[in-house]
């Protein structure tokens, strides 16, 4: 079993022993080996402070197949806790949902700077299938029932189509754009969606690879214009750092192995992934060679690792049931009862 993984099981194990026998609380500060998430002293459950600045639930309501829980479990409402793989997970290693929330940060891709100013959210499901080896997480990642693993809103690109195009430009198709760009009824805003190009892997609680595409909305550019592809995706391996914390259920003798950790104030980073060209540029949908080369140009692509950056600020959250059999069911049941 990985290092970080059997610090989570050992502090699991030990908070909820020492909770059922006497009710302490246990205190200190652990760093876990090869995350520098720092753990905070494991506390009595709270009620929800998800979302931004500790606001509304930002996380979606739908999608789960079952009530939204509350409590400390009001972030876990798209899991896939329901589908059969999660109900067939070995007793003792790694089962539970998966949420984070950003809500602010920078994605650097290029010379292009893009700031975070909306909820960056995921969701997805951790399990172990029988026979599995004995390390958590083996089964993989399960992604929420509605598919929608990874949730962001469009974001503005400084400088506007004009800057992406380096307008005025010499080549007549782009120039008929940077011209069109600022008619009456046209716009020359740009914003960009990040989208998922593939599962995640290699999950090891604060760090794990995630697939993305960037999508460069404006209606002169058309609706098929990426940088990335679901064929080559900008490969983003962020690591997450921040406080620790280990809090139980609200009713530890009903649920003694239910526990949810959350890393508040974190950080996620990357700087080491790569960024192609763009493609699929061009009004009405109809892609032009002569407009990704100028947006590649204008903005330093394809760029390579070491030139690129992500920083997301946010929280970030794992709802684990430890029970020797029976962990999905008995994590649904924590969620029907947080209400």
């Amino acid at each position: 079993m990985k290092s970080s993984h059997w610090w989570v099981r050992h502090a699991l194990v030990a908070t909820t022993a020492t909770l059922a026998m006497s009710g302490a609380v246990i205190a200190g500060a652990v760093v876990l080996p090869s995350t520098g998430a720092v753990a905070s002293s494991v506390r009595a459950a709270q009620p929800a402070r998800f979302g931004i600045h500790s606001g509304s639930n930002v996380f979606s309501s739908a999608g789960g197949g079952y009530r939204p829980p509350g409590g400390i479990y009001a972030p876990f409402t798209d899991c896939p806790i329901l589908n059969p793989l999660m109900q067939e997970s070995v007793g003792g290693d790694g089962t539970g949902c998966v949420a984070g929330d950003a809500n602010s940060g920078t994605f650097t891709v290029g010379s292009i700077v893009v700031a975070v100013e909306h909820p960056v959210v995921a969701q997805f499901g951790v399990w172990d299938p029988p026979g599995a080896t004995p390390n958590q997480f083996t089964g993989g990642i399960l992604p929420p029932p509605d598919g929608k693993q990874l949730v962001a809103s469009p974001e503005l690109v400084p400088g506007g189509l004009l800057k992406a195009l380096s307008c005025p430009n010499s080549v007549p198709a782009v120039e008929k754009i940077c011209r069109e760009a600022v008619l009456p009824g046209e716009s020359t805003v740009v914003k960009a969606l990040v989208q998922t190009a593939g599962p995640i892997t290699n999950f090891e609680l604060t760090t794990w690879t995630q697939p993305v595409k960037i999508r460069l909305i404006n209606p002169l550019l058309g609706t098929n214009c990426y940088i990335g592809s679901d064929d080559n995706p900008i490969v983003l391996n962020p690591s997450v750092t921040g406080t620790l914390g280990v809090v139980p259920d609200p009713n530890p003798i009903r649920f003694p192995t239910t526990v949810v950790l959350e890393v508040t104030s974190a950080t996620a980073t990357d700087n080491t992934f790569s960024v192609p060209v763009v493609q699929g540029c061009g009004p009405g949908g109809s892609a032009n060679i002569a407009i990704d080369t100028a947006i590649d140009a204008s903005n330093g692509l394809p760029s390579a690792s070491g030139s690129n950056s992500l920083v997301l600020n946010g929280n970030f959250y794992f709802a684990d049931d430890y029970s020797a059999a029976n962990q999905a069911r008995d994590l649904l049941a924590a969620f029907r009862a947080s209400h």
